[in-house]
């Protein structure tokens, strides 16, 4: 293995465009915040259209890739989409159960969990500047999460945890699968999945799903085009060519991409403590993603 993660047999070529790809994904998911910051309607309501606006979008070009799609592929990747789905139902219903410190920590103990995962499935132990760059970012992830107001329960936390064993799975499903199957047929399904999941779970607990301004849904389109498919479809991109640990350390990088775009856009001037954390959270994947040494 190689910087990042990187079969040493992978072309130079494919490793330049997998890079490029997820410096774009990763701008991508940071964008997330600013977009919801604006538009005023539920968590669970934009994830719905979030997911369905993607699936259609991706409905032509994926449509070529179905016939080709064998019976164990189809199935994985409605699990993939599912997990999603159930990914953000968890993180959201947490929310309201404990602070957003305590689920955001949780939640973003995903690495260790994909990196357990893939250890049990492969029997390739993770390197230790894994669990070293994870050590390194948690204090910065609690930094930047804050001292949110709120009081935590045993049900908020087991949410919280859940939804990150849900996107470890959904993270470590997209590795075998994008072996096999085309990034726009995949992601298609997978989204068209979640949808499926999320419009009902909607229904059920009463969430809004219109009624809003146009501006509103300006800002859902952007969320489509930006967190959607410009980051979630570049992470399944390059999870075919990389391990799913090293996907889920680089979405770490969300909330430091966050605080720099509410600063450059909204004009939201972060204390230095955030600063500090930004710092932490970079040291921790800069860490985690290093070259074995020679």
């Amino acid at each position: 293995m190689d910087w990042l993660g990187f079969d040493p047999d992978t072309p130079r070529a494919t490793r330049r465009r997998v890079i490029v790809v997820l410096a774009f994904a990763m701008l991508g998911i940071s964008s997330s915040a600013v977009l919801v910051r604006g538009m005023g309607a539920p968590a669970l309501a934009i994830a719905a259209w979030r997911t369905l606006g993607s699936a259609l979008l991706l409905a032509p070009p994926g449509a070529r890739g179905l016939p080709g799609l064998g019976r164990r592929e189809l199935v994985g990747t409605i699990g993939a989409g599912l997990a999603l789905g159930l990914h953000f139902w968890a993180w959201f219903a947490s929310i309201q159960h404990t602070t957003v410190l305590r689920s955001t920590l949780l939640v973003c103990l995903v690495p260790a969990w994909t990196a357990l995962l893939e250890w049990i499935g492969s029997g390739v132990a993770p390197r230790r500047a894994h669990w070293l760059g994870l050590g390194l970012a948690l204090p910065g992830l609690g930094i930047l999460a804050g001292t949110s107001a709120g009081e935590a329960s045993w049900l908020g936390d087991l949410l919280a945890i859940a939804a990150g064993w849900l996107w470890a799975g959904y993270l470590l499903v997209g590795r075998r699968v994008r072996q096999r199957v085309e990034i726009t047929t995949y992601m298609g399904l997978v989204c068209l999945a979640a949808a499926c999941l999320l419009f009902p779970t909607a229904w059920l607990t009463h969430t809004p799903l219109v009624g809003w301004p146009w501006q509103t849904w300006a800002l859902l389109f952007a969320a489509i085009a930006g967190p959607q498919l410009l980051g979630h479809q570049g992470f399944n991109y390059a999870v075919r060519w990389l391990p799913a640990s090293t996907i889920s350390i680089l979405m770490l990088f969300e909330p430091v991409g966050a605080a720099g775009l509410a600063a450059l856009l909204l004009d939201e001037r972060p204390p230095p403590s955030v600063g500090a954390g930004a710092l932490l959270v970079l040291a921790g994947i800069a860490v985690a993603i290093r070259p074995r040494s020679t």
